[in-house]
């Protein structure tokens, strides 16, 4: 069977916490050391992370806020580009209405003109062909007299 020895015993006990001090002393302390200096250290680059997380959502953020201006500005100058042509187009219309009426107008005078210039053509050829008629008559009237007196 086994025997127990308490002289044994109490050795084992103090054997055990003398190991357990020198344990604590040089190997416990240093590694928990360690494994704090790791975790600051992996808690460091976790807030270093999120840091470079929240600035790449700023940048985000800015560069959509940039990217709506520049859209808004882009429709504006469509826009104004677009109120331009209608307008150029609408002034073009009215510049080629006007041009069509001066034409027009022109064209009426011109041919106002000619009528008044054929009508006294007319007129002085319905002279002619009267005074020449008239001749015809009178010679006509003398020859006829001549022809009465004989």
């Amino acid at each position: 069977m086994l025997n127990i020895d308490p002289w044994n015993m109490v050795m084992i006990v103090i054997n055990l916490l003398v190991l357990y001090a020198i344990f604590r002393k040089f190997l416990y302390k240093p590694v928990m050391n360690v494994i704090h200096q790791r975790e600051e250290l992996i808690q460091g680059q976790f807030d270093s992370a999120k840091k470079t997380q929240d600035d790449a959502l700023a940048l985000k953020a800015d560069y959509e806020q940039k990217l709506e201006q520049a859209n808004v500005k882009a429709d504006q100058i469509i826009l104004a580009a677009r109120d331009q042509a209608k307008e150029e187009h609408e002034n073009a219309i009215l510049e080629t209405q006007a041009k069509t009426d001066r034409m027009i107008e022109k064209a009426k005078a011109d041919i106002e003109k000619e009528q008044k210039q054929a009508q006294q053509e007319v007129q002085g050829e319905i002279a002619k062909l009267a005074l020449i008629a008239a001749r015809k008559i009178i010679e006509t009237g003398e020859a006829h007299d001549a022809e009465g007196s004989k």
